[in-house]
């Protein structure tokens, strides 16, 4: 997949994301999730790929911890 190619699908991931709302987007993704690691085909890709979307993101406790810190 090219650049061109690569934001069109990202555009496409945007746009339908918005369309169907907040609420409905993580139902969304992780269905996406599924049908694209089922056409990956190679476990142990599928699982560096998991590995590197939750790389630099917060565990729920610390995200939660820093909000209530925020509101104080």
């Amino acid at each position: 997949m090219n650049d061109d190619e690569l934001d069109a699908v990202y555009t496409q991931l945007c746009t339908t994301l918005g369309a169907h709302g907040q609420a409905r987007a993580p139902l969304i993704l992780a269905r996406l999730s599924l049908l694209l690691i089922t056409r990956l085909d190679d476990a142990a890709a599928a699982r560096l790929c998991i590995e590197a979307a939750a790389q630099g993101l917060a565990a729920p406790a610390d995200a939660a911890a820093r909000l209530g810190e925020q509101e104080t």
